[in-house]
C-alpha cells in the first residue's frame, strides 16, 4: 500500500509542475494503444506539441500486459522481424512525458518501462511491459480506441485493422491478485492467500481511489 501512496504523491509533484507550464525540454513518444484517442488524451490532460503518424518497424502488436483484472490484457510491443506497429509519434513536454509515465504506472510500480529505439533517425520510445504474460485478451472498449486511433493511418491497411478488429476480447470480471508481485509457490497456502487477497484489496483501493483522483490535476492548463 506504501508504494500506491509514494506513487500518487509524486504524481501530485509532477502535476504541480505541469501547473506552471511545459517546460523548455521535448521528447519523442510512440503511442500505439489507447493513448491513440483523443479522448483518453485529454482525460489525461496531455497536450502533444506535434503528432505525425508513424511506423516501426519489425515490432509488432500484442496484448501481453496484464491488467488489474484477470485475463485481460493491454497492449505492449515486441521485437518482430517482418512485423510492423502502427501508431502516432506525440512530441510531448518533458513535464507531459513525466506525467504519461505516471499514467502508464512506470515510476515506484514498474508495471511498464520506456523501450528507447532509433529508426530512419528519429529516436523515440515506447512503453513496453515488465511482466509478458500469454493468453491475454484486451477489454471491448480498449481494442476499440486502437482501431478507432488507426482508421486514419496511412500505412495501416485495411485489412490490417480489420483484422484487429477481430481480436477476442475479455470484459473486466474480479481483480487479479498479484498486480505488483507474484508470490512463489513453496509458500503456505494459508499464507499465499492471505498475501493475495491482501493484494487485491490494495489494488481496489488504488483504482478506486489513488489512480483517478487528483488534488492537483485540476489546474492544469493546455
Amino acid at each position: 500500500m506504501l508504494r500506491f501512496v509514494a506513487w500518487r504523491l509524486l504524481f501530485e509533484i509532477s502535476n504541480v509542475k505541469r501547473i506552471f507550464g511545459q517546460g523548455s525540454g521535448q521528447v519523442q513518444y510512440l503511442a500505439f494503444g489507447a493513448n491513440l484517442s483523443d479522448t483518453v488524451l485529454k482525460e489525461r490532460q496531455i497536450t502533444p506539441v506535434a503528432t505525425t503518424h508513424f511506423t516501426l518497424r519489425d515490432y509488432g502488436l500484442r496484448f501481453d500486459h496484464p491488467s488489474p483484472w484477470l485475463g485481460s490484457g493491454f497492449a505492449s510491443a515486441e521485437p518482430a522481424p517482418g512485423e510492423s506497429l502502427y501508431g502516432y509519434l506525440y512530441t510531448l513536454s518533458d513535464r507531459d512525458a513525466v506525467r504519461m509515465d505516471f499514467f502508464e504506472v512506470v515510476p515506484i510500480l514498474n508495471r511498464y518501462r520506456r523501450h528507447y529505439v532509433e529508426q530512419d533517425g528519429v529516436s523515440l520510445y515506447f512503453y513496453q511491459t515488465c511482466r509478458p504474460t500469454p493468453n491475454l485478451k484486451p477489454t471491448s472498449e480498449y481494442l476499440g480506441f486502437i482501431t478507432a486511433g488507426l482508421e486514419t493511418h496511412p500505412e495501416a491497411s485495411s485489412a490490417y485493422c480489420k483484422l484487429l478488429s477481430t481480436t477476442e476480447t475479455a470484459e473486466p470480471e474480479s481483480l487479479t491478485k498479484s498486480y505488483l508481485w507474484q508470490q512463489p509457490e513453496s509458500r503456505a497456502v494459508w499464507l499465499h492467500s492471505l498475501i493475495g487477497w491482501y493484494q487485491q484489496i490494495t489494488l481496489k483501493i488504488f483504482l478506486i481511489s489513488l489512480y483517478k483522483r487528483s488534488l492537483t490535476s485540476r489546474f492544469i492548463r493546455h
